[in-house]
């Protein structure tokens, strides 16, 4: 009876997502039903359930600062010609279409989340995808498939407390969520194609998938294994821009490859930001600090704000562009946001008051075949708290002591809980509502020679028109012939049908990572 109550906020949020309600509604919904649930059978004191809020308040804050921060760098980074400029650079340096949205998806997507975490790789990821040509809906459903190394996200905390609850090795942990993302990085990618350039062309763009799945796949496994788990994300992303780089550069049928304007000093504000969180992380550790307060102002949230502050300064911005930039951010955040902490309110309730837990118990009675449903376990806590973090404190410890019960290997089982997890969390209704709202709002091709005069920059980093001598951009990226209408019609995106074609992916690596399980003994 305990284990049917506590699956009903899961319920309650699936089946209205499913009718449409908006994230927000059904967050409350949820909620709402989880206090419920708290009063009526999973009573809890007063004073526990307070403290564990007051625990994840830090957190709220910094999840609060990080997605203002990411969406008015965004806006900024459009605003000033920055994005179509790095876009253009991205189109041009990479021979191929299928490159180009690899680049992004296995590349420049797990190096910013992997370093920043919080979903700031849509933020990253998607105003490029629209730059290159892919039109809104595509590129918010690209972009969280992106969200690949998420259990190395923000130099992997997730996996820290997925490793302390679970009993399990850091670093072995590492090994063994590297070893399972290589389907999650191969399934992933291969759907990325499809989305972006359909079935017959994502198959003739085999041979740049499996370039790019091996660059990033060795990459991680061989950090982990020989340097630590913090970095594998960062450098995977990093080697993998790099490799795909190199070869497009290989392959240009000009010798001495095509002319292209330089772009350090567009890629400055995500420079100072990376400098900022390593120098920040590095004095941080030597002083021994590893929560509270200061690990907000020094981590994603604080350089996020500093780094937008400071963008039109370090792009040469022309005119003022700031304050307008923030009244459009401002605009988008607070829903976003809102959706995000009640979420984040739920999974620390289903936590405290024993409601995950008897779920996992629940589901382990059922024997060997549970196996096959760990993933889905994880993916659950992935969905609802949208972080691998917040998914692991609610489901690593049971999933440890179910595989105890089971006679099965702690470690791989808490991998599989925590590869699970951290895809799922890219698939939250606030992650979600966070990259339609991106797609919506940034600027495809089309406007690449567009900047309002108000926001113009200096001659310096003028537009990328000017840059390229006056042409107009033109999609790196030609989406499938269904997608045509997508371009003509309204540029609303259809949070349903990004939900609906994130989830499908993410169900195939679910099973196969079941599949895993079982073989894995």
């Amino acid at each position: 009876m305990n284990a049917a109550l506590a699956t009903l906020p899961i319920l309650v949020t699936l089946g209205l997502l499913a009718l449409g309600v908006r994230a927000l509604y059904a967050a409350l919904s949820a909620l709402a039903t989880a206090i419920v649930i708290t009063a009526t059978s999973f009573r809890t004191p007063l004073a526990e359930l307070g403290h564990a809020e007051q625990h994840m308040l830090p957190t709220i804050v910094e999840l609060a600062a990080i997605l203002f921060g990411g969406i008015l760098l965004s806006e900024l980074m459009t605003r000033t010609g920055a994005q179509s400029r790095l876009g253009n650079w991205i189109g041009s340096a990479c021979s191929s279409p299928s490159r180009a949205v690899l680049l992004v998806m296995l590349g420049v997507t797990p190096f910013a989340e992997s370093l920043t975490g919080f979903g700031i790789g849509v933020i990253v990821a998607i105003p490029l995808l629209r730059q290159l040509g892919l039109p809104p809906a595509r590129a918010a459903v690209v972009g969280l498939l992106g969200l690949v190394t998420v259990p190395w996200g923000s130099l992997a905390p997730g996996s820290l407390v997925a490793a302390e609850l679970g009993g399990v090795d850091f670093q072995q942990l590492g090994i063994d969520s590297a070893l399972l993302s290589a389907p999650v990085f191969l399934i992933t990618g291969s759907a990325t194609l499809i989305v972006a350039l359909g079935v017959r062309r994502a198959v003739a763009s085999a041979g740049d998938l499996l370039l790019a799945v091996a660059a990033l796949w060795g990459t991680v496994w061989a950090v982990n294994t020989f340097i630590g788990v913090p970095l594998a994300g960062v450098l995977g992303g990093l080697v993998t821009m790099v490799v795909l780089l190199l070869v497009s550069r290989l392959l240009e049928k000009s010798g001495a490859g095509a002319q292209r304007e330089p772009i350090a000093r567009t890629l400055s504000p995500y420079g100072f930001l990376v400098a900022g969180l390593l120098v920040s992380r590095l004095i941080l550790e030597s002083a021994g600090v590893k929560e509270g307060w200061w690990t907000v102002v020094a981590g994603p949230g604080g350089w996020l704000l500093l780094t937008a502050a400071l963008t039109p300064k370090l792009l040469g911005a022309g005119e003022p562009v700031l304050g307008t930039a923030a009244r459009a951010a401002l605009g988008r955040w607070w829903q976003v946001t809102l959706t995000t902490v009640v979420f984040l309110t739920l999974g620390t309730l289903l936590t405290v008051t024993g409601m995950s837990r008897e779920l996992a118990e629940a589901c382990a009675s059922i024997g060997s075949s549970y196996l096959v449903l760990a993933p889905w376990i994880g993916a659950i806590g992935g969905f609802l708290a949208g972080s691998n973090t917040g998914a692991n404190a609610m489901f690593a410890a049971s999933q440890a002591n179910t595989a105890e019960a089971l006679g099965y290997s702690t470690g791989h089982l808490v991998a599989v809980q925590n590869v699970s997890a951290a895809l799922a969390s890219g698939a939250s209704s606030a992650r979600v509502v966070l990259a339609a709202q991106l797609a919506e709002n940034a600027p495809g091709p089309e406007a690449a020679a567009v900047v309002p005069a108000r926001e113009s920059v200096s001659a310096s980093t003028s537009t990328s028109a000017s840059a390229s001598g006056g042409r107009t951009a033109t999609p790196v990226l030609q989406a499938p012939a269904e997608a045509e209408a997508e371009t003509s019609t309204a540029r609303l995106v259809d949070t349903r049908w990004v939900l609906r074609t994130v989830l499908s992916v993410h169900a195939l690596v679910f099973l196969t990572t079941g599949g895993i399980a079982v073989l894995w003994q």
